[in-house]
């Protein structure tokens, strides 16, 4: 049973977005996630986008594509896809200030004819069968407490032969979270409870009758961004302690954010997760 609930989710980045605008660029590159380095790569921003790029590249991204951005953050991977792509994206969150922001994100990038959000569960959509020709996990995957249910959902609400498209962290091998300490941190502070290694993500896709199509390895080309969070998480840590001698009773979300920062880099270098890009085809 999970002990990480969707009111802890929505509390997490509900609280954790104005940190977000701050150190990550929110309102310039519109991503909560990784970006990814590539030769010419000048900034956090270009790198954010590099990772929504890539995967609208990997799965072959079309005009009048429909997405459905399942676990949409503030609606970055949506107002790109509808940009650059002239798809039309359905983008759902657990939260409403996620939704708020969305909108206004879209609004800003004039693209409110071709994106549309709302507060929805991935695990239980409610959708009509076989409504959408891609389904995009921008980093979002990992937050299910059912992994398994996350595919048969969205098996079900894709149309044949379409797909899903998904980055996330893995571990390289099995091991509890709970015995490695910098994990505990990375992925707890993060609304996180478990993520699954390659091989699980495979054979759970291979039992929902998806193929793998494309599968990418970025966990290198992620090294800045890495290095960043880490940075920041110590500029954060000053801050977060110097306001709680003010504000004793702030939320255990934003007192150990900076955490996740210390875990995630700690986690990194010791070879404890990798990140990753796939295509996987729904098969009949």
């Amino acid at each position: 049973m999970s002990t990480i609930t969707n009111n802890d989710i929505i509390r997490y980045y509900d609280l954790t977005q104005q940190h977000m605008r701050w150190f990550w660029k929110l309102d310039e590159s519109m991503g909560l996630h990784y970006g990814i380095w590539k030769e010419g790569t000048r900034s956090l921003a270009d790198s954010i986008v590099n990772t929504n790029r890539i995967l609208a590249e990997m799965g072959h991204i079309q005009k009048d594509h429909r997405i459905l951005d399942a676990g949409c953050g503030v609606g970055g991977s949506s107002i790109f896809l509808a940009k650059h792509f002239g798809a039309h994206c359905t983008g759902i969150t657990l939260s409403e200030r996620q939704v708020k922001s969305a909108y206004e994100y879209a609004k800003k990038n004039e693209v409110t004819d071709r994106v549309k959000f709302e507060v929805n569960n991935y695990l239980d959509t409610g959708y009509p069968d076989e409504s959408y020709d891609i389904v995009w996990a921008m980093e979002s995957m990992a937050t299910a407490p059912d992994k398994k249910l996350f595919f048969k959902e969205m098996y079900r609400v894709l149309k044949p032969g379409g797909k899903l498209l998904i980055v996330d962290y893995y571990k390289p091998h099995a091991y509890a979270i709970k015995d490695q300490p910098n994990m505990y941190d990375m992925l707890y502070n993060w609304a996180i409870e478990d993520i699954l290694t390659v091989t699980e993500q495979e054979e759970i896709a291979e039992q929902q009758n998806f193929q793998v199509r494309e599968h990418y390895n970025a966990t290198a080309e992620i090294s800045k961004s890495v290095n960043r969070i880490y940075y920041l998480s110590m500029l954060g840590m000053l801050g977060t302690k110097a306001y709680q001698l003010t504000h004793p009773k702030v939320s255990s979300s934003s007192k150990n954010h900076y955490k996740a920062g210390f875990g995630q880099y700690h986690g990194y270098r010791k070879g404890l997760w990798e990140y990753h890009l796939w295509v996987l085809e729904k098969q009949p």
